[in-house]
């Protein structure tokens, strides 16, 4: 079974789990959804138990799909971290989860994975949004397209958001990914947020079962993060398949900013450079003084690529081989003379930087300073957590060249 699922099959959780926790989960469900006789619960404990186990353990198709989402969402949650980032939310919120009583009314000890449960049916809204938050978190990889235009603003209604959901749904059905899709939505400074929670494509495995071989089949949950700036027109995708990117993004033009083909022009992609290395060599050094806060700025990686002769003109040199140089102490570039001679030439036929790793050392007022880690590979990702300094992380980014300047479409056409 999944990892996040084997929480619920684990027999140990089964065998502790307070029953009228489960009960409330299923009773959430309508009765014609629900697929389940909630007599079990009037049973003998015991006896509930070996029910709801057999449940469990059985194929997730088989299962009430009444029920099926909720434990998947459950699991991912039923941490430690999990249940701090809860209690933390709703205490910001001044909101209360309730302690489950016993038959004297004394409060039942609950474990992660039971707190979790508690705080998807009494705080929903918290439940929710932590989730989110720690997806995004998670995603430190985004696939970036810029707009035509820059300064465009969703049109964030009731019906724009259900259009989205409904199109970003019918995708993820599409892709076997079932038909479970659930959006949240926030605002990060000038960011717009979007966490997609959908379902993962159905895994088929193996387990033993009382000493016999069966098969069993679940699926887990993914999340899929949008994260777009009016101001310079960039929408961030992370989370989905580079096959499905692309439409996601459109599906974001279309219902949402009204502006369909915004992202798809020729270069919404063509976003970062490493030209500015490669004109500068092996001495380039990350200029960070407009930034009193930066204490330093380390290349701790680089790609060198080795590149051959076009076969034509106007082709790119194909890549021969790739080296990957690394320096802790935060001097990568001085070993690619080790590779390329001297002074290396980036031009065709030489030597060019396929990626470039930064460690930046941000002051937070303590001994040690909180180290960010960026990795630029042109043409479209600069890859970091952007949980925390995004805005200034970009700005250095922006100051050093790794950007490329690129004209909105309204500036042309306000020339014209």
């Amino acid at each position: 079974m999944a990892s996040d699922l084997k929480k619920f099959v684990n027999p140990k959780f089964l065998r502790t789990v307070p029953l009228a926790l489960l009960r409330e989960l299923f009773a959430r469900q309508p009765e014609g959804l629900r697929g389940f006789d909630l007599a079990v619960f009037d049973r003998p404990a015991a006896e509930a138990r070996d029910t709801l186990a057999a449940l469990f353990a059985g194929p997730e198709d088989a299962m009430p799909q009444g029920v099926v989402a909720d434990p998947h969402r459950i699991a991912e949650l039923g941490t430690e971290q999990g249940m701090n980032q809860i209690q933390a939310r709703a205490e910001a919120r001044g909101l209360r989860i309730d302690p489950l009583l016993d038959a004297d009314g004394r409060p039942i000890p609950l474990d992660p994975k039971q707190f979790a449960i508690l705080a998807f049916l009494q705080q929903p809204t918290v439940f929710d949004a932590v989730s989110d938050m720690m997806a995004r978190e998670a995603r430190s990889s985004l696939a970036e397209y810029v707009g035509e235009d820059e300064g465009v603003a969703p049109d964030l209604t009731d019906e724009t958001r259900r259009a989205f959901e409904e199109a970003a749904q019918a995708m993820f059905e599409r892709d076997h990914r079932g038909a479970y899709c659930r959006i949240g939505w926030y605002d990060d400074g000038p960011l717009h947020i979007l966490v997609v929670t959908h379902g993962a494509p159905v895994s088929v495995v193996p387990v033993i079962d009382g000493g016999q071989e069966r098969v069993i089949s679940y699926r887990s949950v993914d999340q899929a993060v949008l994260s777009y700036h009016p101001g310079t027109g960039r929408l961030g995708v992370a989370g989905v398949v580079k096959a499905r990117r692309a439409e996601l993004a459109e599906m974001f033009a279309a219902h949402l900013l009204d502006r369909p083909g915004f992202f798809a022009g020729e270069d919404c992609q063509d976003l970062y450079s490493l030209e500015a290395v490669e004109r500068a060599g092996i001495h380039f050094e990350v200029n960070h003084a407009h930034d009193p806060g930066i204490r330093r700025v380390e290349i701790v990686e680089v790609q060198l690529d080795r590149l051959g002769a076009a076969e034509r003109d106007g082709e790119p040199p194909p890549v021969e081989a790739c080296f990957v140089i690394r320096c802790f102490r935060g001097n990568a570039l001085a070993r690619v003379a080790e590779f390329s001679g001297e002074r290396p030439a980036f031009a065709p036929g030489r030597y060019r930087l396929g990626h470039m790793t930064l460690r930046v050392h941000f002051d937070t007022g303590g001994r040690r300073a909180a180290k960010v880690t960026v990795k630029v590979k042109p043409p479209s990702h600069a890859i970091f957590k952007r949980h925390r300094f995004e805005d200034r992380v970009m700005e250095l980014l922006r100051r050093n060249g790794f950007c490329r300047v690129r004209q909105p479409a309204a500036l042309p056409a306000a020339a014209e």
